[in-house]
């Protein structure tokens, strides 16, 4: 026994996902003195979780543990065949339990504008941002989730005398998350609909960095192979597993650009995408009260956005150059992120989740 958990040797009697009794032969009686279920099977041995309030003994080594998935009901007095019409019962949707994840960690890249003119020539930096993510799958409505990432702070940008500006980029992005159920072995897919925003400000006054903003509706696939269960568990004291590898492609076909003082138009339109690849470790430390399940998740990737400017720009004070309307911009972002987090139990959906 460790805690709630009873590890028993592995045997082709008891399978994985069954209800069990533990019961306590004396003479002629059997006393039965805890219910659980098999969560799983680690280190050729199976490990039981039991129900705290069922447990009524503490199991020992010489107790027994039966399947119920095992016993068939004794059938004294056969009845008349019912020759009512027949009612179909419906099969129940798969369940999957929900979780939670709130993760931080580095979040470092390069951004880079195209032009085709000077408007936002030197718009070029690296960025060392701090990332936060949170992803909470409900409980009672498994198959839904949400989905937030926001990372920002201060880039370095010089101006076309190059002279440093104060500059700051921030981003976000909000995602509606629908998982399915495995379509090959463990390989599962999740649709998206995302919301995405990012603002960029400088104090350079000239149209060779120019302070924007950027918005876009948009739809995202993501498809991810389980190695592991979402909430691992484990009976060691540490204890690590390889979760998932994943790779996301997201498409947004509305992407505005509005530019604040000097503007290469009244507003842009346009597109953009995203891709990102990743792996996912989980960490089981039984020693921590309460938080004992932590993630460790790794990903690369790029953003890519094309868009065109329509009406009248608005040039620098200078006068010295006029920006021509009617242009087409692309940016591109390139990344890498390593965040380190709490995985959870989604406590607050199995509160909500009718009984």
């Amino acid at each position: 026994m460790m805690d709630d958990v009873a590890v028993i040797p592995n045997n082709k009697l008891i399978k994985v996902g069954e209800l069990v009794v533990v019961v306590r032969p004396s003479e002629d009686n059997i006393e039965v003195i805890a219910r659980g279920s098999v969560e799983n099977i680690q280190n050729n041995e199976l490990l039981i979780l039991l129900d705290g309030a069922s447990v009524t003994k503490f199991p020992k080594a010489k107790d027994l543990v039966v399947s119920l998935a095992k016993l068939n009901p004794q059938v004294f007095d056969e009845p008349p065949p019912d020759k009512s019409p027949e009612i179909r019962e419906d099969v129940p949707d798969p369940y999957e339990p929900g979780y939670m994840v709130l993760d931080f960690g580095p979040y470092q890249g390069k951004f880079e504008s195209q032009s085709p003119n000077s408007a936002n020539q030197y718009k070029i930096f690296n960025n060392d941002f701090v990332s936060t993510h949170f992803l909470w799958y409900f409980d009672f409505v498994w198959r839904y989730g949400i989905e937030y990432e926001a990372a920002g702070g201060n880039v370095p940008v010089k101006s076309y005398n190059r002279v440093s500006k104060a500059t700051s980029y921030k981003e976000s992005s909000l995602a509606i998350h629908y998982r399915f159920l495995p379509i090959w072995k463990e390989l599962r897919p999740t649709l998206k609909l995302i919301s995405k925003n990012s603002t960029f400000t400088t104090e350079n006054d000239d149209e060779y960095v120019m302070s924007s903003s950027a918005s876009g509706m948009g739809f995202g696939t993501n498809f991810h192979y389980l190695f592991n269960d979402n909430l691992f568990k484990s009976i060691q004291r540490f204890d690590w597993s390889l979760n998932k590898t994943y790779f996301e492609l997201a498409y947004f076909p509305s992407y505005t650009v509005k530019d604040t003082g000097v503007t290469r138009g009244d507003s842009g339109s346009g597109t953009a995408l995203e891709m990102k690849a990743g792996v996912i470790f989980l960490f089981h430390l039984r020693f921590i009260p309460f938080f004992k399940r932590w993630s460790l998740d790794l990903s690369t990737g790029v953003n890519q956005s094309q868009f065109s400017f329509s009406g009248p720009t608005v040039d620098p004070v200078d006068g010295f150059t006029q920006i021509p309307e009617g242009q087409t911009y692309n940016e591109t972002q390139n990344f890498i992120k390593l965040t380190l987090g709490l995985r959870m139990d989604d406590y607050i959906g199995k509160a909500l989740k009718p009984r």
